[in-house]
């Protein structure tokens, strides 16, 4: 893809038969979802977004909102979303998901789903919010999500060079608010860790007021429970088999 937003993970465009779209968590990049590539097979185009700031896009200055995002974003997918979609994102990676759908809805164009994984709802705030902490405060309650190594926590060095990436995605993700919630035409499917403490599968139910066909799978496991657990890919993976 010429568009630097958008990163191709795999499939074959002769044969494929949908697109799925996936949208990454704070501090990560398209390659958290590499390693899908042998699950779909060749009818399936998955493309991840590369935001900047990480990865082969490091030295590219970030984004401060998800509505700075959003011009981007549209004129990035705009091919993808000719042919028939799915949208997966997990935590702030939903939120961005949602937004473009609503987005994209408003012009006439409507994706197969909408899956959302580890997320509150737009209509409930951070309850504790981290981004503005101090340095080390920050450091300790990046542990209390598990997904930043603890290889890179305890290394000073690396945490100064990851820092300013993960405080830029937390308040990118903590700030984002919508108290009119928008329904979508299409489905919405969310995907919760039963241990999740951050999207409790309480809040995940509440995405079922964003539209008229909903459903809800809770997996083992916490936030990062799609990390570990091979069930959410076969899930997912169900989800897709019905729309191709």
């Amino acid at each position: 893809m010429k568009n630097r937003l958008i990163e191709k993970i795999s499939g074959k465009q002769e044969i494929a038969k949908l697109n799925l779209l996936c949208f990454p968590y704070a501090g990560a990049g398209a390659s958290v979802y590499y390693r899908w590539k042998e699950y779909f097979g060749n009818k399936v185009m998955i493309y991840a977004i590369q935001l900047p700031g990480r990865e082969n896009r490091i030295s590219e200055p970030m984004y401060a909102s998800v509505d700075e995002i959003m011009p981007d974003l549209l004129e990035a997918v705009g091919e993808i979303v000719k042919e028939k979609f799915i949208l997966f994102g997990h935590s702030m990676g939903a939120k961005i998901a949602y937004e473009l759908e609503k987005r994209l809805e408003q012009s006439g164009i409507y994706a197969r789903h909408l899956i959302v994984s580890g997320s509150r709802p737009p209509h409930i705030p951070e309850p504790n919010p981290i981004c503005n902490l101090p340095k080390r405060e920050f450091i300790r309650e990046l542990t209390r999500f598990a997904g930043t190594p603890k290889e890179i926590l305890g290394n000073e060095e690396m945490m100064n060079f990851f820092i300013p990436l993960l405080r830029a995605d937390f308040e990118m993700d903590e700030k984002y608010l919508r108290k009119n919630k928008v329904k979508l035409e299409c489905s919405i499917n969310a995907f919760c860790g039963e241990n999740d403490t951050e999207a409790t599968e309480t809040d995940m139910q509440e995405w079922g007021e964003y539209t008229s066909d909903f459903a809800l799978e809770v997996f083992a496991g916490d936030h990062f429970f799609i990390k570990s657990n091979a069930k959410t890919v076969q899930s997912l993976n169900e989800i897709i088999k019905r729309n191709i």
